[in-house]
């Protein structure tokens, strides 16, 4: 073999041993590696976790940054330099190699050594051949350190991934403490993820005067905080505890600060900066008293506060100031809202004073003059400006309080009864003849000192109006307080109505009426119509009274809920008129000639109405809807007129007609009673949705009791420490605004359900509001006793909703008696048909069967309503009458095992299939069932009245 060859032989089996040397390296590159960041990352994480401990400090920040990095070298330079800097020769490595693999037998090692022997050549290169066919065999030493590589790269990988997902995965002030070690050139004051920022710092404020401190805390919440303050002459800090604040933070207020102060605030280990506080001779307010000269028009003196600050009175008061500065000063100015209103009046005593009149909420403060060179400093904190509700006046009719049939020559005396926080202005009555143009007379105008309660009355003189029965009359009185005229409030009442009726009926009427709201009132069953119109009227009427209180999409929602109602009575009518025309009867008899030819008027009256609603024009629908009502009345007086004869007539022997008239009151019943039913659900639909108010009302009014009494007990400590009034009059506004909003709630569903309580209440409410305004404003034990007032205010509306709550289950078990008690005279009646019900078969026969299956499926479904209503009346109200409730689920459970609804049912197949002994038999079980529940329903009754 030629010396190039051999050389080239020689090369390849130095590689081999480099690339042995090299792998080696590597494994001990990674191990090194595997150590440094097990120890770093340790020492790392410790430090990080030490920083939360030691709450971000600068100083810990400095030394475990010089720690986390000493580390880092030390262990670098131990486990990786160091054992990279041994020097491994290639006879070491052979070695080696030839350890790992065994099967080389020492043929590396002897063509390394090959230089140093006597050999021949030829031996010399047999020795290189065979040492290279070895090291192929073992794959020229790639096994070697194989494990070992994979081990410690693996290992690296892992605490890599490791320290990845602590850092991602882990809390936040981990996160925040790795990057404060990690990231030395950032500033260690810098890197402290908690605060606490103090205001005003730095401040320059006149010797003597007070200065509130408020702190933030920032990336931690803490329950206190306290505030270290040390005087010019002082040796050391002193320690004040801090108020909470009102949404966060603390607060606390240095009474009279006398000379130059350091300060600083901490919480839970955290620091603020160290802030100064120097005080100068300057001029400020030492002694301010408010003078309120209320408007004319509500009747009071003037009245004087001393030691005042915020302000709260009506729009319209002028409140004057009278300032005693700690010094004398030249001159002065009024703030509002930080710009400047008037100059202050310098009194011969060197008093100040100034008037500025309320229009709106803000802030004002004082400013006053140096002595030395006339500069303006402040001279007062802002304090708040707070505007009161002037009430609207209340208006409603005390007799009669009720819509009512008069006859169309009677004299109706109308008592109306207003209040107002202020005085009452002036009370109109306004009415409308059969839904003409409107006219209004006077019935009170004010003169002389302010009535706050006015009590009048109007006699009606009906036969100015030539009316004629079924002639319509609605009314209502609109009441105004005492401002002058350009910013006066005005209500009006419910509306009401006069149904003019023959005189013996109008009469017997008026007397079996009981009281009613606004647009109802009782009245026979066959009124129905009249009724439901009624109740549109006065739903378009409080639309057009309470548009400001809704919003515009609530508002076309009611115009919406309105115009449906009117096209489901207008489609009840259409109905009536086709069942009139497919019995073929308005071609026979004059009665429902009389009858189909009044309703069409209605019906078209009722399109108009809705036209007007579509295009939001409620008061150009109300005329077309009091004369729709005036037509359905009309009908109704022709339909009772024309019974009214049939049955004179049956009595003096002529009974051609009677038929005719049983006709005619079949159709007016069946469709009445459908309608009588549409509307009671609507109605109770709408009760419940009240009910849920005011429970919502309630509870809120609750918690609302709850703050006011920890609001209270701040103002007592507040009035004997004198500290944190600031805090107090905020919180105490807040929640003045909260009751505000819940007695603007409660108004509107007081007069949506037409309650005078719930009224009264929402005004008790309102006046709770104004006292806590007022609290707000005052200091010392007048701010803590009208905090107390206000929480009596509180907790007496709670209480009257409560009662109202509690009264639920008198009127749902009310309710439910009025309705057994239907159904028992309706099933007296189905009996009475059942037995006189015809036995041939024919037209006349089927027609009754028909009537007495719709009668039963009616029954059915008022039941089962019933069975609903009662199962809801008593989980509603088993937590404020108990043992009501229990009666009252007892009924529903009575419906169920009596089987009433399948009784029902099974009633009107054995009618349909004309099984007479049956059908007389499972009557008389439903009236022993009906009597059996309203027997536990009386007994609901009982209980709920003895709660």
């Amino acid at each position: 073999m030629r010396d190039s060859e051999r050389r080239q032989t020689r090369n390849r089996i130095l590689n081999v041993v480099r690339s042995v040397r090299w792998r080696w390296r590597v494994r001990l590159a990674l191990r090194g590696l595997v150590w440094v960041a097990t120890v770093t990352g340790a020492v790392v994480f410790l430090s990080a976790l030490a920083l939360e401990q030691l709450r971000f400090t600068a100083e810990a920040v400095v030394w475990l940054r010089v720690l986390t990095w000493g580390t880092v070298a030390v262990s670098f330079l131990f486990f990786l330099v160091r054992p990279l800097l041994q020097k491994v020769t290639d006879t070491q490595v052979a070695l080696y190699l030839e350890e790992n693999e065994p099967s080389l037998e020492h043929s590396v090692t002897s063509v390394l050594n090959e230089g140093s022997g006597t050999a021949s050549p030829a031996l010399a290169e047999r020795v290189t051949e065979i040492a290279l066919e070895n090291a192929k065999r073992v794959d020229y030493g790639r096994r070697v350190e194989q494990s070992g590589l994979y081990r410690f790269a693996g290992a690296l990988t892992g605490l890599v991934l490791l320290a990845l997902a602590t850092s991602l995965l882990g809390p936040e002030h981990l996160r925040h403490g790795l990057a404060a070690l990690l990231l030395p050139a950032t500033d260690a004051a810098a890197v402290n993820p908690y605060s606490v920022s103090v205001f005003p710092g730095d401040a320059t404020i006149a010797r003597g005067t007070d200065q509130m401190i408020t702190a933030e805390l920032g990336g931690f919440g803490a329950a206190d905080a306290a505030i270290f303050t040390k005087g010019e002459t002082e040796q050391s800090f002193q320690r004040l505890s801090m108020l909470r604040g009102l949404e966060s933070g603390f607060e606390v207020l240095l009474l009279g600060v006398p000379e130059p102060t350091e300060y600083f605030v901490e919480s839970n280990g955290v620091r603020s900066p160290t802030f100064t506080i120097d005080v100068a001779d300057l001029p400020y307010v030492d002694q301010m008293d408010l003078t309120y000269y209320f408007p004319s028009y509500t009747g009071l003196p003037p009245r004087t506060v001393e030691g005042g600050g915020d302000v709260a009175a009506l729009t319209g008061t002028v409140v004057e100031l009278s300032i005693e500065p700690t010094m004398l000063t030249p001159a002065g100015r009024l703030l509002i809202d930080g710009e400047p209103i008037e100059d202050l009046t310098v009194g011969d005593d060197g008093s100040l004073s100034a008037r500025f009149t309320l229009d709106e909420d803000g802030f004002y403060a004082i400013e006053l003059a140096r002595s030395d060179n006339g500069t303006l400093v402040a001279a007062s904190p802002e304090y708040r400006i707070d505007v009161l509700t002037d009430m609207p006046p209340s208006i409603n009719f005390s007799r009669p309080g009720r819509d009512m049939p008069a006859s169309a020559i009677e004299e109706i005396y109308l008592e109306m009864t207003a209040d107002d926080d202020y005085g009452i202005g002036d009370i109109r009555l306004a009415y409308s003849v059969n839904g003409g143009p409107e006219d209004t007379v006077s019935v009170f105008r004010a003169g002389g000192a302010p009535l706050a309660e006015v009590s009048t009355g109007h006699t009606m003189y009906l036969e100015e109006w030539e009316l004629e029965v079924g002639d319509l009359i609605s009314y209502y009185a609109i009441a105004r307080d005492n401002r002058s005229v350009g910013s006066s409030r005005t209500v009006t009442s419910d509306i009401y109505f006069l149904s003019v009726r023959p005189f013996e009926r109008a009469y017997r009427e008026a007397e079996q009426q009981g009281g009613g709201g606004g647009g109802g009132g009782g009245g026979p069953e066959e009124t129905a119509l009249s009724d439901t119109q009624r109740q549109i009227i006065a739903a378009t009427f409080n639309l057009i009274r309470q548009e400001d209180t809704y919003s515009d999409e609530e508002f076309r929602e009611n115009i919406n809920s309105v115009s449906l109602a009117q096209q489901r009575l207008q489609d009840q009518i259409a109905t009536l008129l086709q069942r009139m025309q497919n019995r073929g009867l308005t071609q026979t008899d004059p009665g429902f000639r009389d009858v189909s030819a009044v309703l069409p008027l209605a019906d078209s009256a009722m399109t108009e109405v809705r036209q007007a609603l579509e295009s939001e024009g409620l008061r150009d629908a109300l005329p077309h809807e009091q004369e729709a009502l005036r037509y359905l009345q009309q009908a109704e007086e022709t339909y009772e007129r024309y019974v009214q004869m049939q049955e004179e007539q049956q009595g003096g022997g002529g009974g051609g007609g009677q038929q005719a008239a049983d006709d005619l009151a079949d159709l007016f019943e069946l469709e009445l009673d459908k309608m009588k039913n549409q509307y009671e659900t609507v109605q109770r639909g709408e009760q419940k949705q009240a009910d849920n108010q005011v429970d919502e009302l309630m509870q809120e009014l609750q918690e609302l009791a709850r703050r006011q009494e920890q609001q209270a007990e701040r103002q007592r400590r507040a009035s004997q420490s004198q500290n944190g009034s600031s805090a107090n009059g905020q919180a105490q506004r807040e929640l003045a605004d909260q009751t505000e909003e819940a007695a603007r709630q409660l108004q509107r569903l007081a007069r949506e359900m037409g309650d005078q309580d719930l009224e009264e209440t929402a005004r008790d409410l309102q006046q709770t509001a104004e006292s806590m305004r007022q609290s707000a404003v005052s200091s010392g034990s007048q701010g803590s006793a009208g905090a107390t007032s206000a929480l009596r205010g509180l907790e007496e509306a709670r209480r009257e909703l409560q009662q109202a709550r509690s009264d639920r289950a008198r009127r749902d078990a009310e309710d439910a008696i009025a309705d057994v008690e239907e159904l028992q005279q309706q099933q007296r009646e189905v009996q009475r048909d059942v037995r006189d019900l015809p036995t041939e078969r024919g037209p006349e026969r089927q027609a009754e069967i028909d009537r007495l299956r719709e009668r039963k499926e009616q029954m059915n479904d008022v039941v089962q309503d019933l069975e609903q209503r009662l199962d809801g009346a008593a989980s509603s109200g088993q937590a404020d009458n108990p043992q009501a409730a229990r009666a009252l689920a007892e009924a529903a459970t009575q419906i169920r095992e009596s089987k009433l609804k399948e009784k029902l049912q099974y009633t009107r197949g054995t009618i349909e299939q004309w099984d007479p002994e049956s059908a007389v038999t499972m009557e008389l079980q439903i009236e022993g069932d009906l009597q059996a529940l309203r027997d536990q329903l009386e007994r609901a009754l009982n209980a709920s009245s003895e709660r």
